[in-house]
């Protein structure tokens, strides 16, 4: 019985999933701030980067698309191809897959974030918690009421744990920490190039699309994991009820609002503009308790991706026996 707990624990096949637990755990407990973290460095590279690549959106529609095509391609690939060889000379490469991995899975930021937003309202100080917002969400929020702040902070970090959290640690553990590194610096420029702006409709198409294909199943895979906590039924029920060219993002709206009997998406205004989204989810409006079950719900998410992730590695690891 030692003997097999002692190649579980040193079996290079599981070594990725006890150290995406040893991370995640850092993840948590660590306060890494945002302005001294590399990915704030990355963002504002690409920032600087579009300034100069794609001044103005009056260019050709092709061109734009070109240019928001090499962007990523001329950030990206130098710093994947020195990290991969660095790691590969390295004396101690499990180290620095863990510090990559650190770097890429950020997200206490946002957390922290959804809580000061949840405070504030508890305190009556509704501009303040538009301010605590802001940061983690493209939509203006001057004049989004409470209901609108709480459903926008569920959505944003809903959205984000899936996207920059899950996502990234699912490929990590398939593709190794240059690649998950790499994934979370295209979904970071996303943001950076965000389609909803008029700037980037089209300069942002490539890393977009990108990201929707990618993400398309590992979403899904994880939105199920999520809705066990609340209403499966309700939750199948209100991603049924969605039209079929709805994208990615209103069905995982869809299912977790159904699971947890809330009602999320719809108008929100984008640079002056309200651009319309179908409601969906439950039935009933969103209240400042609901901050609270769905910052306890991913906590609960996050511990239940790594015990299957376990489960689903040492069952690999017997078949191959």
């Amino acid at each position: 019985m030692a003997s097999y707990i002692d190649a579980l624990l040193y079996s290079p096949a599981l070594q990725p999933i006890w150290l995406l637990g040893v991370v995640m755990l850092v993840e948590m407990l660590m306060n890494w701030p945002e302005r001294y973290h590399p990915l704030s460095f990355a963002k504002l590279v690409a920032t600087r980067m579009a300034d100069k690549v794609h001044p103005s959106a009056d260019r050709a529609v092709l061109q734009q698309r070109i240019s928001g095509t090499l962007a990523p391609l001329v950030l990206i690939s130098p710093v994947a191809i020195i990290l991969a060889i660095f790691i590969t000379m390295a004396e101690f490469p499990v180290f620095f897959d863990g510090l990559l991995l650190l770097i890429a899975l950020q997200y206490q930021g946002v957390l922290a974030r959804a809580k000061k937003v949840n405070s504030a309202l508890a305190l009556g100080k509704k501009t303040l918690a538009r301010q605590m917002l802001n940061p983690i969400v493209l939509r203006e929020t001057d004049l989004l009421s409470e209901v609108g702040i709480v459903k926008a902070t569920i959505e944003s970090t809903l959205l984000r744990f899936h996207q920059q959290y899950l996502c990234t640690a699912l490929t990590f553990l398939l593709f190794g920490p240059v690649a998950a590194l790499c994934f979370r610096l295209v979904y970071e420029f996303s943001h950076c190039w965000n389609t909803k702006c008029d700037r980037f409709s089209y300069f942002g198409q490539p890393c977009a699309m990108l990201l929707m294909i990618v993400q398309w199943l590992p979403l899904r895979l994880t939105s199920y994991l999520y809705i066990l906590l609340g209403s499966v039924l309700s939750a199948l029920k209100a991603q049924g009820e969605l039209p079929r060219s709805s994208s990615t993002h209103q069905t995982l709206l869809a299912l977790h609002g159904g699971a947890m009997g809330i009602e999320l998406s719809g108008p929100a205004i984008y640079e002056g503009e309200k651009k319309r989204s179908i409601k969906c989810g439950g039935k009933r409006q969103v209240g400042l308790v609901d901050i609270k079950r769905t910052l306890n719900n991913i906590f609960i998410v996050k511990f239940a991706f790594w015990v299957v992730s376990l489960c689903v590695g040492v069952a690999i690891y017997r078949l191959s026996l």
